[in-house]
Parts: C-alpha cells; sequence; structure tokens
C-alpha cells in the first residue's frame, strides 16, 4: 500500500500503553494522545529490554549502509533500488517500513519508504524494494543512505554519544523484541544523572548513564525539563518536549 497520511482524531487502541505484546498490534512509530494530553509512540524493542524512566533512542546507524551509490540510475515508476552495501552484512527486512534517503545527485532529497529487502551479506549488492515509485529519475553521482524505521529495534540511550535519535521514555517494562508504547511528550519518569535544579532551563542525553538525563549543553540532545530538583541516579518526573 502507498504511504497515506491520517489524521489524529480519537483512535481506538488495540493495545494498552501499560502493556507488552509479543505480536504487533499497531504500526510502528504510531501516536497515540492520552485525556491529559501525553503524547506516546508505538515501538518494538531492540536487543536490550527496555526499563521504564529511560530515555529511549532509535536504532543505531550502520555506518556500512549510508552514503552508498546505487549501481544504476532509476527511472521514474522504479521500485527498486540497487546498492552495494558497506563492510556489513543486513537480514531479511532490517529497513522494512524505513527510509531510503537520496543525498547527493539527481533526486536529492527525495525519501521513499522501504517496502522489503532479502538478506545480503558484507560488501554485496543488496535489492531494495519501495513502497512507492520514483517520482524524480536520478542521473549523475547519487548517493543514498538506507535508514531503520525510527521505532523499531530502539534502545536505551548510550553512555556518552548517542548511536540513534532520542524518541522517548519507556513508561512500562518491555522484552527483547517485543512491542509497546514509549512516551514521547508529557509528564513521565525519567532516569537524574546529577543533582538538577528545578526549573533548569533543559535536559538531555546523553550522559554518564545509559538512559539518564542530565544539564543541557551544546554538544546534547535536548528531551525536555524536569519538574522538581533531581537526586542523583533516581527516577524524576520530566516534562519530554519530542514528537
Amino acid at each position: 500500500m502507498a504511504t497515506q497520511l491520517t489524521g489524529t482524531g480519537p483512535q481506538a487502541l488495540a493495545q494498552d500503553v501499560m502493556s507488552e505484546s509479543t505480536v504487533q498490534l499497531h504500526n510502528l512509530g504510531e501516536k497515540c494522545f492520552s485525556n491529559d494530553g501525553r503524547t506516546f509512540r508505538y515501538v518494538k524493542a531492540g536487543a536490550v529490554a527496555l526499563v521504564p524512566g529511560n530515555v529511549i533512542q532509535s536504532p543505531a546507524v550502520v555506518a556500512n549502509h549510508v552514503n552508498l551509490t546505487p549501481t544504476a540510475v532509476s527511472a521514474v515508476g522504479a521500485t527498486t533500488v540497487t546498492v552495494t552495501l558497506g563492510a556489513t552484512a543486513v537480514v531479511a527486512n532490517f529497513y522494512s517500513n524505513g527510509m531510503l534517503v537520496v543525498e547527493k545527485g539527481t533526486g536529492k532529497g527525495l525519501s521513499y519508504k522501504i517496502k522489503s529487502h532479502p538478506a545480503a551479506d558484507s560488501s554485496a549488492t543488496l535489492v531494495v524494494t519501495l513502497e512507492d515509485p520514483i517520482v524524480v529519475a536520478t542521473a549523475g553521482t547519487i548517493t543514498v543512505s538506507l535508514v531503520a524505521n525510527m521505532y523499531k529495534g530502539v534502545i536505551a540511550c548510550p553512555v556518552t554519544t548517542l548511536t540513534g535519535t532520542p524518541v522517548g521514555a519507556a513508561v512500562f517494562p518491555i522484552a527483547i523484541n517485543n512491542f509497546g508504547w514509549i512516551c514521547s511528550r508529557g509528564l513521565t519518569g525519567v532516569l537524574a544523572d546529577g543533582i538538577i535544579t528545578q526549573g533548569t532551563v533543559g535536559v538531555a542525553v546523553p550522559s554518564g548513564a545509559a538512559g539518564a538525563a542530565k544539564v543541557m549543553a551544546a554538544t546534547l540532545f535536548s528531551i525536555g525539563t524536569f519538574s522538581k530538583t533531581t537526586i542523583d541516579t533516581q527516577i524524576t518526573p520530566c516534562y519530554l518536549t519530542l514528537d
């Protein structure tokens, strides 16, 4: 099915916010709203279980799957793009529901949702099937990047250096490879790294502890504001300002 835009009216949830599931019951990244104004996103946990209060990021970007040169130009209407991977293999459909982004050359700036792809070995060619057809024919020197779905295989923000993009905070224990909701906007508990005074302009990740937030600095990713003075290493109410 081609990509569709939907409204944000009342929704009937197949899965409660305070629960986990071994089967997928919503689209990954689907957004829902509580009647008190909080925002939640539907995710699949990655290789480590999600712990309530941890700030969560998208799956790590694979360095050998970005800035790739397609093996041929793509005509308008084409629904596949073939690339040569760097020195990292990929399992089948790792990038399904993710994006292929044209970064350089004719058609740059366009992003296409990925429908499927087979497994491929390190440095092998990979045929990527798109949900929607190519709308601008590529020409010249083209580079594209493969980006996994932001909500598929999420993990706690690592110590010191982010490897993905922060997307919310865990509100319920979600086991490895299970599905559930995380909070992306509104008041929820977040692990604190350090003693942070209530009313501090902003708090951010990464910090010195996995999944924890600390005082905002220029090189960090802002996630919101703590609603009370924190106690180091404890969960503290935090108003998240992510999407």
